[in-house]
């Protein structure tokens, strides 16, 4: 990662600058506490001596007018719940925290649109719009902390991408503030706008490197009345791709989730977080289909009718149906924690890949063949514990996880840039949902092409001159 070596440092005359504006501010001599320093995953690390916290659009304005005059750098953060690094201020630079930003704008209840602050926690916001008949079009194991403006600026895609889609799809306005302070108003609230650039497009997914999100206006899906989960295990990972087939055939528009998860992940998540698996028998891999829809009776049919269709292909050795509220909630709740359960059991190498269907499970066995091959997996004595895969498999993103006893050194060497050059000639994305952040902005060529990579570096020269929006990420690196 490149340092942001041209910016200045924050000086008394600078915090002096912020406290006369009235923005509240923490500053140490030193550097702030972990929970600004630090990712969740204790990965990556900062040493940033101030964060400022704006309560207005306005005040935002005046802090990126400010440091862009002055030179200084600035890392947007949200929830802090990024595994990329992104949001972490490696170089010493001011972050500027949208905690304080997180009133509820506007609620149409006809359209189905929510206008609110990028500071919003996304389960604060599931809960209120709960209460208008409609559900947030996203969903993510970091619910109860991940905010609304990172949601955007990562492309969150999350556990129902399959129903609901993208942020791209999903986001129908955004109100930005540029890095030199001015505010971009494109809060529009409309589903169809053909008038020019989607400009808005921009800032999904740049990762706070154009500018600062600071309101978001989204479409909201309408809130199910009949929910249901099965759980089915499996003995070869191909018969997961026909599970696939046949609901998309059988349970057609009400799929909303389509995961998988194999025989290591649930070993895992039983070991460290002490739940008890969904199926009480041992299978080499494991689905979960979740539907949702308006009416119960028809949507049991259809689960009923898919699943007697995979007994007659042979394809589940096991399975389970949960229909009732608390026993789907354990369901997820032990889907949603596999991150967490593989942090647990030592130092976790995440990575988050899109991959074409027919490659989904060899870079499973072409990494553990890999790493076995330079001695570094499969003894007791081998650096590396585990190498396990889970995703979603309705979207072809995979999670593989390489748990070593230590970071860095022969593990890390031998991982990259080898995991990325495998991914990238195969088909498949560097970056499904995760986002570049910190690091991965030097693989980027490895799925993109140089003309791409060209033109992202032009419309962040063309934005951010001076180079003060979360410097050395992204495509910066590239």
């Amino acid at each position: 990662m490149s340092k942001a070596a041209t910016n200045n440092p924050v000086s008394a005359k600078d915090i002096a600058y912020f406290a006369e504006a009235g923005i509240e501010m923490i500053h140490s001599e030193n550097k702030l506490e972990a929970r600004y320093n630090a990712d969740m995953f204790d990965k990556y690390f900062g040493n940033s001596q101030l964060a400022l916290f704006p309560k207005s659009t306005d005040q935002v304005s005046t802090i990126l007018a400010y440091c862009n005059e002055q030179r200084i750098s600035v890392v947007t953060q949200g929830g802090n719940s990024g595994v990329a690094g992104g949001a972490i201020a490696h170089c010493g630079e001011v972050i500027l925290s949208l905690r304080d930003m997180n009133k509820v704008r506007e609620i149409d209840p006809v359209a189905g649109v929510l206008v609110a602050d990028s500071g919003c926690v996304l389960e604060d916001l599931d809960n209120h719009v709960q209460e208008h008949g409609f559900i947030m079009p996203v969903d993510l194991g970091g619910r109860k902390r991940c905010m609304l403006g990172g949601n955007v600026s990562t492309s969150a895609g999350g556990l129902r991408y399959l129903r609901y889609g993208s942020m791209h799809g999903n986001v129908l306005g955004l109100e930005v503030v540029l890095p030199d302070g001015q505010i971009l108003d494109a809060l529009f609230s409309l589903k169809k706008d053909a008038s020019g650039y989607d400009v808005k497009q921009l800032f999904i997914g740049a990762e706070g490197t154009l500018g600062v999100v600071t309101a978001v206006s989204i479409s909201l899906a309408p809130k199910p009345k009949s929910s249901q989960i099965a759980v089915l295990g499996l003995d070869e990972f191909s018969k997961i791709h026909r599970a696939f087939v046949l609901a998309r055939q059988n349970l057609g528009e009400i799929v909303s989730a389509f995961e998988f998860w194999e025989k290591r992940c649930n070993e895992i998540v039983v070991e460290y977080e002490g739940y008890t698996s969904p199926l009480g028998s041992d299978h080499e891999f494991y689905i979960m289909i979740e539907t949702r829809g308006s009416y119960a009776p028809h949507d049991i049919e259809k689960m009923d009718m898919f699943l007697e269709s995979l007994q007659d292909e042979g394809i589940a050795q096991g399975s389970r149906v949960f229909r009732d509220t608390e026993a789907m909630e354990a369901v997820w709740l032990f889907r949603s924690q596999m991150a967490s359960a593989h942090t647990k059991s030592g130092c976790m190498y995440v990575y988050d890949f899109s991959l074409p269907p027919k490659h989904q499970y060899d870079l499973l066995l072409a990494t553990k063949q890999h790493m076995e091959s330079l001695g570094l997996y499969g003894k007791d004595s081998s650096p590396v514990k585990d190498i396990t895969e889970f995703g979603h498999v309705g979207d072809q993103n995979l999670h593989l996880q390489v748990i070593a006893h230590e970071f860095g050194g022969v593990v890390e060497e031998a991982l990259e840039p080898w995991i990325y050059e495998w991914v990238g000639s195969h088909g498949g994305s560097v970056a499904a949902e995760h986002g570049l952040g910190a690091h991965k902005g030097k693989f980027l060529k490895y799925s993109k092409s140089p003309v791409v990579i060209h033109t992202m570096k032009q419309l962040k020269e063309l934005l951010d001159p001076r180079g003060i929006m979360n410097p050395g990420r992204h495509v910066q690196c590239a």
